[in-house]
């Protein structure tokens, strides 16, 4: 007889911050490091520091056990001075997010979402919101199908 083990639908989220040299390919080899063993990234940003610093945010899913591979692989990358890896659901990871409704179109965060946000959609303006990056997410995908743009930014962990 087979016994039945309930497991979890999909692995965690993760968000990871790489910070690393300002130096063409960096981004290439860090993809790199997450496709030869597997893992999709679900969104990467990039952008420069002060000096000759960049910073990388990633976000993708995986286990607990290839997350730690995966770190581990990144910081052998002789560019990658630092490596800060949390699940998304942890509520240090904060995110914004900025949200164009349609003209004349009326929209509020769902009831329930730990938020802070400013805008009225309804007379043209975006809307603003800020939180833990769950809570951002979801307003995100709420919102997905009826916004003419939106767009989630997560700030330094």
């Amino acid at each position: 007889m087979t016994e039945t083990v309930d497991l979890p639908d999909e692995d965690p989220g993760w968000v990871a911050v790489v910070h690393t040299a300002d130096r063409t390919g960096v981004v290439t080899r860090l993809a790199g490091v997450f496709s030869t063993r597997g893992v999709n990234v679900d969104s990467i940003a990039s952008g420069v520091l002060a000096g000759s610093d960049a910073r990388v945010t990633l976000t993708f899913r995986s286990s607990q056990r290839r997350c730690r591979v995966l770190v581990r692989s990144v910081e052998r990358l002789p560019e990658v001075r630092d490596v800060i890896v949390r699940r998304e659901d942890d509520p240090r990871v904060r995110a914004a997010a900025v949200v164009l409704m349609p003209a004349g179109e009326a929209y509020t965060p769902p009831e329930g979402l730990d938020l802070r946000w400013s805008g009225e959609t309804a007379r043209g303006e975006a809307l603003l919101a800020e939180g833990a990056y769950a809570a951002v997410r979801r307003l995100a995908a709420d919102v997905s199908e009826r916004a003419l743009t939106s767009g989630v930014v997560i700030s330094g962990m």
